[in-house]
């Protein structure tokens, strides 16, 4: 993805939502990325994805710049929520599409006038059509509470078993297109193993994939969480080898509670349950996901998929 330029946002629209104390408002305006491995793993279509790595990006970067927070300082991205407005905006996009978001951002839990937190909030749009709203959590440490908070969260994880984390899946990927993807390459779960409503995935984890990794960790990026617990969502609404559409997706919020340790076993569970009936009359289902890692929940998720038509 290129460099992306975040610019002063225009003067609020009459009627819009007034401003909170200390909001400041931003537009972030670039090209959708051409030949990206992962957001344009699906022929004429654009990947929702981006919003989360868009926001996450933008987040840091102002934050840093317009806020006042220490460059030193990391920011652990630890909730996302996600609604498509349309998703036919998503599809048959010309390649090299618009995009611009506009986004709020809200400092939280300020100390000493530098926010340990920023609330974010924003809308995406391709091309002048509006493709999804959103919001995203940062929460700014400093160097020292995080090698703390990392070194503890390991040896936690070490010193318990996998045990308790349900029935383990196998290590085989899971189908391309029973998971909203068209290459092997893009898929991060393995096969599952169904009780009953529930089904269990193991996420597989490649430090060598060129998307999540790109650059150093010690744990599992926030990016491949968010994409493993989307995955089995869709994974979890596919019955008897029909591929779900990708913008079937119509809801995802997560909260990202824990490191994920790299070389341990990494389970998610996705419970479904009737969602309703939207307002175009498809068939909703509600999706509750958990990642699990040696007996800790790493985080929590809730999507809600819609049925093609």
């Amino acid at each position: 993805m290129s460099q992306h330029a975040v610019l002063g946002a225009p003067p609020t629209a009459p009627g819009a939502r007034r401003p909170r104390a200390g909001e400041q408002h931003f537009v972030l305006r670039d090209d959708m990325p051409v030949g990206h491995p992962l957001f344009n793993d699906t022929p004429n279509l654009h990947d929702p994805l981006i919003f989360v790595e868009l926001i996450r990006r933008a987040g840091l970067h102002v934050g840093h710049r317009n806020f006042g927070v220490p460059a030193e300082r990391p920011a652990l991205f630890y909730r996302f929520a996600l609604r498509l407005s349309d998703p036919a905006v998503w599809q048959d996009c010309a390649e090299g599409a618009r995009l611009a978001l506009e986004m709020r951002a809200e400092p939280t839990r300020t100390v000493a006038g530098v926010p340990r937190s920023l609330r974010l909030g924003g809308t995406l749009r391709l091309d002048g059509a509006e493709a999804c709203t959103g919001s995203a959590e940062l929460l700014f440490v400093t160097p020292t509470v995080a090698r703390n908070h990392r070194a503890t969260s390991r040896l936690a994880a070490l010193a318990r078993t996998p045990a308790d984390d349900g029935p383990r899946a196998g290590l085989r990927p899971a189908a391309p297109s029973l998971v909203g993807r068209c290459t092997p390459d893009s898929v991060v779960v393995s096969q599952p193993v169904r009780q009953g409503a529930t089904l269990t995935t193991t996420v597989l984890v490649d430090p060598s994939h060129p998307v999540f990794f790109t650059g150093a960790t010690d744990s599992v990026p926030g990016l491949l969480l968010v994409e493993a617990l989307r995955q089995s969502a869709l994974l979890a609404v596919a019955s008897d080898g029909a591929a779900p559409c990708p913008t079937a997706l119509d809801r995802l919020s997560v909260h990202l509670r824990g490191h994920a340790e790299l070389d341990l076993p990494l389970l998610c569970t996705a419970r479904t349950e009737p969602g309703g009936i939207d307002g175009t009359g498809r068939r909703l289902t509600r999706i509750l996901l958990t990642l699990r890692q040696a007996g800790r929940t790493t985080a929590q998720a809730e999507a809600v998929t819609a049925e093609a038509g």
